[in-house]
């Protein structure tokens, strides 16, 4: 093959070097010996890592991811829930211009990919782990879920759900698992607190405190020697997604205890069905997750077609409330699927 006159010796060898076809040892060009070399393995090769900015704009997390993983009769599903990002969560989704198809399929191999492994926490220990072994549904904001199987500690074995993070990515964890329980005085004052809510927001009130309770949990997040209180109470509604009465409402407080007062709430979120539509929350968990601050709490939300997260923590004045609250994503499927 004759070299073309516009290219110089040396570039020429460069070219055939990049260009020869597998097999040729050696190869004469224009009276000089020039020896290929295979190109290394796919293992030598130098590895690129994408920086921040490429994850971004995949719509993919870069960082830590929080988790919430729920029993099935299989198993259980694990849900991403935001990116930890400082202080407060990034909230994922797909970026506009983006297939689902292909969005789903880099998600899980970037994040839900089969064999990986979670830590679970519960009450701000760590309880177990988890494995993927499948692939679960995609949620309605178009965010993919694992499917796989749980181990956990035996203290632990009826816990329906957990606060997850990647192995390697998870937050310390402080102590055993030691879960505190609803007390006497938690039941006394839950419906107490309840009705002050009611009463100082113009609503009705329930025809049965008891009948209107739809979630009572113990917690540990202030440093109070009593265990705190979170509850949800519900008047022509259930707690979980689906239709409610027009003119019905939620109650949800997290509370802790006074010695002199009894139990007062520290959070409140008063739903009037009739302004604001369907909203039925609920503590998920807590866990201080950002290794910065205080406890984080984790509440769902329920609506007529969407459920969503909230977190409940402290802001730099050291005064609790709302600091961020995800993606509201009304799910298309008919209902009852």
């Amino acid at each position: 093959m004759p070299i073309p006159t516009r290219f110089p010796a040396r570039t020429a060898a460069a070219l055939l070097i990049l260009t020869a076809l597998p097999g040729c040892d050696n190869v004469q060009w224009g009276g000089t010996d020039v020896q290929v070399v295979p190109p290394p393995p796919p293992g030598g090769a130098p590895q690129l890592t994408p920086d921040a900015q490429t994850f971004a704009d995949l719509g993919l997390p870069s960082g830590t991811v929080l988790f919430h993983v729920v029993r099935t009769p299989q198993g259980a599903t694990v849900i991403p829930v935001a990116e930890v990002s400082g202080d407060s969560l990034r909230t994922l989704r797909r970026p506009a211009g983006v297939a689902p198809e292909a969005y789903e399929t880099r998600f899980r191999n970037a994040v839900l990919d089969q064999g990986s492994q979670f830590e679970l926490f519960r009450r701000g220990a760590a309880v177990g782990t988890m494995t993927i072994s499948g692939n679960g549904p995609v949620t309605s904001c178009g965010i993919p879920t694992g499917a796989g199987t749980l181990t956990t500690v035996g203290a632990a074995a009826d816990v329906p759900e957990f606060l997850a993070f990647r192995r390697g990515l998870a937050p310390q964890a402080l102590g055993e698992y030691a879960p505190p329980q609803v007390t006497g005085s938690i039941r006394t004052f839950a419906s107490i607190v309840a009705e002050k809510l009611v009463l100082q927001n113009g609503l009705p009130r329930p025809r049965s405190w008891p009948g209107a309770q739809r979630d009572m949990q113990a917690l540990m997040v202030t440093k109070n020697p009593n265990p705190d209180m979170a509850a949800t109470y519900l008047v022509g509604d259930q707690l979980q997604q689906g239709p409610s009465e027009p003119e019905g409402y939620s109650i949800f407080y997290i509370a802790d205890y006074n010695t002199r007062t009894g139990y007062v709430p520290f959070y409140t979120e008063v739903r009037d069905y009739r302004k604001t539509g369907k909203g039925a929350p609920r503590v998920v968990d807590y866990l201080n997750w950002n290794g910065r601050g205080g406890t984080d709490i984790l509440v769902q939300v329920y609506g007529q077609r969407e459920s969503w997260y909230e977190v409940v923590s402290k802001d730099q004045r050291g005064k609790w409330g709302r600091v961020w609250e995800g993606a509201r994503c009304v799910d298309k499927r008919p209902a009852g699927q």
